[in-house]
């Protein structure tokens, strides 16, 4: 008779014993038809709620972006005080990230207010006091769609800002980047039906405003330990701060024989909630996907405004806006895509 089989052979018993390990309850799950298909599921449902939370933090931005605009307009329309309506959004802002603050937040670990970098921010705070309030007054004076033409030069702004305050040259072909977005903005100034030199010069200052609170902003991250939406909050607050002596200066009491209704006070509240939501929805959506990713993002949102508020404002857009915006705008993108590479 021949000899019995050793119940585990030993060249097999590496396999043997993997399989009683998965079988004993670590792995059992890949084993069973049941847990197979449940992971399977759950494998499945975890790739899609990724991109559809990206794609509805997108969505998010560009309505929040939308609304604001054109509520803005809206409420400047019937209440042409924009130093007024522009303070009002920041307290909006403020007081809601003051909420969330002792909601859920916690207190920031803030800088030594006489040290540099406290100096950085209340530079940013004052270049977004300032921002903010150029372009309602550029959105009040003239066409939401030429201010955001007009607003595509940020970048321009950006590396003259970058110049002086830090003393670096950027490669060359980033500079070149950015001859299309200058010209597609000169060739949409051309443009007789939407022009307006109020809007222009306002957009402008805006464009320098912004970009100082850029830069200063991204030098008090580095110096402090504030994290982004800490930062833009303390910031909005801030430059609320500053806005109220010169709103009540210049538009007070104006201002306040103009808003006749509560309707209209919510409408200037709710855009500088909006406002200041669209912020947080851009840091949470950074956070998510890349920086060229974003820049297209940013790129698309633009195109968005402008098409909004020709569609439902009416604005009345020549063939020269319509190509001029269309060359600044890819230029813009252009000039992400080079800055990313080059620098």
């Amino acid at each position: 008779a021949l000899p019995p089989l050793p119940s585990n052979p030993p060249a097999l018993q590496p396999a043997f014993a993997a399989v009683n390990k998965n079988l004993a309850g670590e792995n059992a799950a890949a084993f069973s038809p049941v847990g197979y298909g449940g992971a399977v599921q759950q494998t499945a449902l975890a790739s899609l709620v990724e991109p559809a939370t990206t794609v509805s933090l997108f969505l998010g931005w560009y309505a929040l972006n939308v609304y604001y605009n054109i509520v803005n307009k809206r409420v400047l329309n019937v209440l042409p005080f924009p130093m007024t309506i522009s303070t009002f959004q920041l307290l909006t802002g403020s007081v809601y990230y003051l909420f969330t603050v002792l909601l859920f937040r916690g207190k920031p670990e803030l800088p030594c207010p006489v040290h540099e970098p406290a100096k950085q921010v209340y530079a940013a705070a004052a270049g977004h006091a300032i921002g903010q309030t150029a372009t309602v007054v550029s959105l009040g004076a003239g066409a939401v769609s030429f201010t955001h033409i007009v607003k595509s030069l940020e970048p321009f702004f950006s590396c003259i800002v970058t110049y002086f305050s830090t003393k670096k040259i950027m490669d060359f072909r980033v500079y070149l980047s950015l001859i299309p977005v200058v010209g597609g903005v000169g060739l949409a100034c051309l443009d007789k039906l939407s022009y307006n030199h109020l809007a222009f010069f306002a957009a402008m200052l805006s464009n320098l405003a912004f970009a100082i609170r850029a830069v200063k902003s991204k030098q008090a991250l580095t110096n402090t330990k504030l994290d982004a939406p800490n930062l833009f909050g303390i910031v909005t607050t801030i430059a609320a701060a500053m806005c109220i002596p010169v709103f009540l200066a210049f538009e007070g009491v104006a201002c306040f024989k103009g808003i006749d209704s509560l309707n209209l006070l919510y409408k200037v509240l709710l855009s500088g909630l909006f406002h200041y939501l669209n912020n947080e929805v851009m840091y949470l959506t950074l956070n998510r996907v890349t920086p060229v990713t974003l820049a297209v993002g940013n790129t698309v949102k633009r195109v968005f405004i402008i098409a909004a508020s020709v569609i439902v404002l009416g604005n009345q857009v020549g063939t020269k806006s319509i190509v001029g915006s269309a060359v600044a705008i890819s230029g813009v993108l252009l000039y992400s895509f080079a800055k990313m590479k080059f620098e």
